[in-house]
């Protein structure tokens, strides 16, 4: 085997096409050509296909392998389907209780580590203040610059604790911005102070608990020429490591998306971001760009472009992080762990679903009983928002009915109309997700509120961030902030609406906002 490959095989980690280690992957992996796998939801069917998977994948290993995945809670959760169902980060934020919060994320870990996951893409360190930011939302705890350091120092903590490593992100800020990283290059437009005072400083303030961390693919206009933090060895040289004095393992974020592949290429960009610092490097396309990856950067380090500096560096921070293959379930010779693991997350799902019933916030006017209610939710492509269908299953004894009629995420003048005949004389509950964005949104709440009479509720609910409030009319009767997308979220807000619980949630974003 080229040692040149297998140098280059330890700095990046792959994705999976499906269910099982097929046969590209696999042998990748066994000749240390690929470092370890990032996993997602279409690599999970129940948990002891995911254990039978983990297992694979960390015996196959030749280097000691990464295993990680992206599992925050809320809108971005891989494996709600199989381990216990997570709420978003601005959620638990909402409720700002140092104790939940340990107990939320130790609920992550505990079941992740005990199937062989080592490194946790979080938490989402990411400043909230763009209402029109179309990929952090939720994921992020609050736009409060205090608030989410104190909350990531939890979450950091609490992830380092359970032996997984943590990994905050996005360096050095995702949330001003008003990109999709994952279809073209992010920008965050401010001066060097402006970003100090702001997007760097949960960063900044949260360094010294860090082992690692993931840079995203956020262009700095004001400091730089054209080029994403991941490339910058001005961001992750110069800011991160010499300002910061962060000495641990820097991760990029997946090196296939659009904002790296349009302007760079895939192998180029994976060389550039090695030679600006970066040590373990994320390519979550197909078995060919992973390959791609390390044959560009095998190519880089055998003409000397890579230094051996620069690859010792990487690999001496990966050797102190990840040393052996990570304890994990072998069904074969332990199947009575899985149950124990099987039995843990149904207890710990109970705990999760608890706190989901008390973190949103009230927050507009008040909610009363009904006997009946129209629901009205958004068709969006990747949440299902199963509110009227949990608040049929939460009221079945209280005799109350429950209508929904799905709408377009931007519906047009004539399929508004059609909505408006349908919520004559009745009480309304109208889930928006993003109103900044789909500006739609607010001209059917405009109208059902035009239309509404006094003697039946007008009820809107924030499925996502809680800016959709500066967007509602004044005939809304109440307003309730899920700060969380995820079907977990739904059980909370029936709860809350049927009287089974009330809303405890604390608002963590700033609607004060000039705009």
């Amino acid at each position: 085997m080229n040692k040149f490959a297998q140098l280059a095989g330890r700095l990046v980690i792959g994705r999976l096409p499906g269910l099982v280690l097929d046969s590209e992957h696999k042998q990748a992996l066994q000749a240390g050509t690929l470092g370890g796998i990032t996993l997602f939801k279409e690599n999970a069917r129940d948990l002891k296909q995911l254990a039978t998977l983990t297992h694979d994948i960390l015996t196959a290993s030749y280097h000691a392998p990464v295993l990680t995945v992206d599992q925050e809670g809320g809108a971005v959760q891989r494996f709600d389907h199989v381990l216990s169902p997570l709420p978003s980060p601005m959620a638990v934020a909402a409720r700002a209780d140092l104790e939940a919060t340990k107990a939320i994320t130790a609920i992550s870990c505990r079941q992740l580590k005990a199937l062989g996951f080592n490194l946790l893409l979080a938490p989402t360190l990411d400043l909230l203040t763009n209402p029109i930011n179309p990929v952090i939302g939720t994921r992020a705890f609050s736009s409060e610059l205090e608030l989410t350091t104190d909350m990531g120092a939890q979450v950091i903590a609490a992830i380092e604790e359970s032996g997984m490593i943590a990994c905050p992100k996005h360096f050095p800020g995702h949330g001003s911005t008003s990109q999709d990283s994952h279809l073209e290059l992010a920008i965050v437009d401010k001066s060097r102070l402006q970003l100090d005072q702001c997007d760097l400083a949960p960063f900044a303030r949260n360094i010294a608990l860090m082992r690692a961390i993931l840079v995203g693919h956020i262009w700095l206009p004001q400091l730089e020429e054209k080029k994403p933090a991941t490339l910058s060895p001005l961001v992750v040289t110069e800011i991160l490591r010499h300002e910061l004095k962060f000495d641990g393992l820097a991760v990029s974020d997946d090196m296939t998306m659009k904002a790296i592949t349009k302007a760079y290429g895939l192998g180029e960009a994976c060389v550039m971001a090695v030679e600006a610092g970066i040590d373990l490097i994320l390519v979550c396309g197909t078995f060919a760009e992973s390959a791609e990856a390390v044959q560009a950067i095998s190519t880089a380090i055998e003409s000397g472009r890579l230094s051996s500096k620069r690859v010792s560096e990487a690999i001496t921070r990966l050797d102190k992080l990840f040393q052996g293959k990570p304890q994990c379930i072998d069904q074969a010779a332990e199947p009575d762990k899985l149950e124990i693991l099987q039995n843990q997350i149904v207890a710990d799902s109970l705990y999760s679903t608890k706190f989901s019933t008390s973190s949103p916030a009230l927050m507009r006017g008040t909610i009363s009983i009904a006997t009946d209610w129209l629901v009205l939710t958004p068709n969006h492509p990747r949440y299902h928002l199963p509110l009227a269908e949990t608040l049929a299953d939460t009221v079945a004894e209280q005799k109350i009915a429950t209508e929904e009629l799905r709408y377009s995420i931007n519906p047009d003048d004539i399929e508004i109309a059609n909505l408006l005949e349908k919520c004559h004389n009745r009480n309304v509950i109208l889930i928006t997700f993003r109103t900044f964005i789909n500006g739609a949104q607010a001209q059917l709440a405009d109208q059902i509120g035009k239309n509404s009479s006094k003697a039946n509720q007008f009820v809107q609910i924030a499925a996502d961030t809680p800016y959709d409030l500066l967007k509602m009319p004044t005939a809304v009767t109440a307003s309730l902030a899920a700060f969380d997308p995820s079907d977990q979220a739904m059980v909370g807000i029936a709860e809350i609406i049927v009287g089974h619980s009330e809303a405890q949630g604390v608002c963590p974003v700033n609607l004060r906002l000039d705009l």
